[in-house]
């Protein structure tokens, strides 16, 4: 038996890239190997967007070839962003590799292992669950000051809705592990289709859909605060399972920070935009992401973000420090905050959140909820691990439901007892 190990870094768009690397490999034969370690073709899917995902690919690199030099694993391969990004770096230092794949060559892999016949691609999938990703453009052409995607993946690049509809009924209809909750996923999602069909074609595309069977709940990612149009809400109000779990990452909410980092709309505008669409869905879960320490951000500045964040009501957050990337026009700004200063922001920004979710999350104690049932206990026959509506996967924190005989990817209604952190805790209802 021919076996493979594929270890996928970084982020969601780039796991299914490595999907379709799996689906190559077992086309040809190879098997899913647990580890690297006994693996025949080990492949490296690389993430090269910030330093410390340039740090991080350096410790596994080197773990990988003290595995082929200990003849542990057999051929190695690496393939991703950092094809872009820092190759010359990395190439001469790492002789065990056997072959640096261009970013999305899936014709090298295919030439690697003697694939002749070259047939339509698809994927396999490398996550437990019942959900997928759908990837639906690569590329982003905002070009914010502080960003490599650009540099390292090109302008927005659309994929064809057809090719997506179908992709999304194969994920729905996979015998192995059907797709529950669809995972609607770019780098800006709110451009998609900008560029092949010029106009933003996202309601068009979840219309699409949502019309798919086996699909019960739909959730978009990475919805650029520039370009989300709040009439898009009533496609929300309409249809049930397009969940109502808006991730707008706006980085920051003072206009002149916003200036400097290429953003378009400034800080009473974002919180408009909060305002209209807990107006118009009540019960909608907001989720953002923020900078710490971007160049020449002053301390009124960041108490400021603190205010915005608290008054905003986000259910879930996520904070960095600038990283200063070369390339990106940010590298070069005046007034460059030390990275000690930019952690500490970054950490009160955090604490505060916390407590502000906590409050948000324990007010679901006594209600119910919709729960996307995708584990089990192996300890506990009666305890299953799922998701509520408002958890996106990775990120949000966990539902632990108790109940029996939950079957994996079905959608069941808890009802909430305890919050622990960002994990709630619950009894599964009896079906009507």
């Amino acid at each position: 038996m021919k076996s493979y190990y594929i270890e996928s870094l970084g982020c969601a768009k780039n796991l299914v890239d490595s999907e379709t690397f799996a689906y190559i490999l077992e086309r040809r034969g190879y098997q899913s190997w647990e580890s690297a370690e006994g693996a025949d073709i080990v492949m490296l899917n690389t993430c090269a967007f910030l330093q410390s995902a340039l740090a991080e690919l350096d410790d596994v690199l080197c773990q990988l070839a003290e595995l082929k030099n200990q003849g542990l694993i057999g051929r190695l391969f690496v393939s991703g962003c950092v094809m872009n990004r820092a190759l010359e770096d990395f190439q001469p230092l790492f002789p065990e590799v056997d072959a640096w794949i261009p970013l999305k060559d899936f014709a090298r892999l295919e030439e690697l292992i003697n694939v002749r016949e070259h047939n339509t691609l698809g994927r396999v999938r490398l996550e437990h669950g019942s959900h997928a990703y759908l990837r639906i453009s690569d590329g982003c052409s905002n070009r914010c000051s502080y960003c490599t995607i650009p540099s390292i993946r090109g302008s927005l690049c659309s994929v064809p809705m057809e090719k997506l509809i179908d992709e999304a009924k194969a994920l729905a209809e996979d015998k192995a592990s059907p797709c529950t909750e669809l995972i609607v996923i770019a780098q800006d999602t709110c451009s998609y289709g900008m560029d092949i069909y010029g106009k933003k074609m996202l309601p068009e595309l979840l219309t699409e859909l949502l019309k798919i069977d086996g699909i019960k709940w739909i959730r978009v990612m990475y919805m650029h605060p520039d370009h989300f149009e709040t009439h898009w809400l009533k496609l929300w109000q309409e249809y049930p399972k397009l969940l109502p779990y808006f991730e707008i990452p706006v980085q920051h909410s003072e206009d002149r920070i916003l200036k400097a980092m290429n953003r378009n709309r400034r800080g009473n505008e974002l919180r408009e935009l909060f305002a209209v669409i807990k107006k118009e869905l009540p019960e909608a879960a907001l989720r953002t992401t923020l900078i710490s320490g971007f160049p020449g951000e002053s301390k009124g500045e960041a108490l400021a973000l603190h205010k915005f964040v608290r008054e905003t009501g986000f259910h879930h957050l996520g904070a960095f420090c600038y990283s200063p990337e070369p390339g990106t026009h940010a590298f070069d700004l005046p007034d460059q905050i030390v990275f000690t200063t930019a952690e500490r922001r970054r950490m009160r920004l955090l604490t505060m959140h916390r407590a502000e979710s906590q409050k948000l999350l324990e007010s679901y104690i006594g209600s119910t909820v919709e729960v996307l049932i995708e584990d089990s206990d192996p300890d506990d026959k009666n305890l299953f691990v799922g998701r509520a509506w408002f958890q996106a996967m990775d990120i949000d924190g966990r539902t632990f439901v108790n109940g029996r005989k939950l079957r994996s990817g079905s959608i069941v209604k808890v009802e909430i007892n305890d919050v622990i952190d960002l994990d709630l805790f619950g009894n599964v209802l009896p079906s009507k």
